[in-house]
């Protein structure tokens, strides 16, 4: 019987596919609902070397869905990152695993941003996605960028995307996955937000609600977005640009939507490391 722990799926993308896969860098930034299933299957993959990015310890409610958490986390405020770390380390020993409780928009997490051969994000707004995209495309770092949605009502919906910016060809921006409502809200002072939530009639507690997740659904959109990592790591084929899961109607579809030929990110800013600034986020 073979000993090696990764036989089966060796068989499938070859000894040279799972040697790349162990040799790659891998930057998970958010360690909630979706970056746990992230972190797990890169575990299981064999991925050699994973940083989490997390600044949040869990509450109460995200244990029904937070991958790797334990019954007693909670009161032990264990953060989501020092959960993710001790997941890993269950999983595989041998990996590199190193943790940075801080937020993004950090030194510390733009360093590893920079350092890693691939980036997933798993956050819950467009400001951090934006500062994401920015610094991926100027480090020229492949990015994934999960999401999930539900919108509960009488025309219920739940799914998810996954956009995958890569060589300058294609980003959330031009793709059109990016808010600039809420990209400018997340980079508003507290005082500013509070105005602008008062001027649109919303209650603030209404509007800072987190909204409906399920285990289920993060873990179908994170298995999509590993899979695509998978296939572009051990060149099987090219990950997708944008995948679409729709899970109220049980179906999955890729867009084939061209990406804006002028796009600011993907064009002017692929690649000008320190010209193009997004250091500006830190001060």
């Amino acid at each position: 019987m073979n000993q090696d722990r990764h036989d089966r799926q060796i068989r499938f993308f070859t000894k040279e596919g799972h040697a790349r896969l162990n040799s790659v860098g891998v930057a998970i930034v958010g360690a909630g609902g979706l970056g746990s299933h992230v972190v797990q299957q890169l575990a299981f993959l064999g991925v050699g070397d994973i940083t989490i990015i997390d600044e949040d310890v869990p509450d109460i409610t995200n244990l029904n869905r937070l991958i790797g958490a334990h019954h007693n986390d909670h009161a032990s405020k264990l953060t989501k990152v020092a959960i993710m770390e001790r997941l890993v380390r269950e999983i595989n020993p041998t990996i590199k695993v190193t943790g940075i409780e801080k937020n993004l928009i950090s030194k510390e997490s733009f360093d590893a941003v920079k350092n890693a051969d691939f980036v997933f994000g798993c956050v819950d707004n467009d400001g951090p996605r934006l500062v994401l995209t920015e610094l991926c495309s100027a480090y020229e770092r492949p990015y994934f960028d999960l999401a999930s949605e539900i919108i509960s009502g009488s025309k219920l919906y739940y799914g998810g995307r996954i956009c995958f910016s890569y060589a300058g060809q294609g980003c959330l921006s031009c793709l059109d996955q990016i808010s600039t409502d809420e990209v400018a809200e997340y980079f508003m002072s507290k005082e500013s937000r509070a105005d602008r939530r008062k001027l649109y009639g919303l209650p603030i507690e209404e509007m800072q609600d987190s909204g409906p997740s399920v285990v289920a659904l993060n873990g179908v959109v994170a298995s999509l977005a590993i899979t695509e990592f998978m296939v572009q790591v051990t060149g099987i084929r090219h990950a997708r640009r944008l995948v679409n899961y729709h899970g109220s109607n049980s179906k999955v579809t890729v867009t084939t939507d061209e990406p804006m030929a002028d796009c600011y990110y993907c064009k002017s800013m692929y690649g000008t490391r320190q010209k193009a600034d997004v250091e500006r986020y830190l001060s």
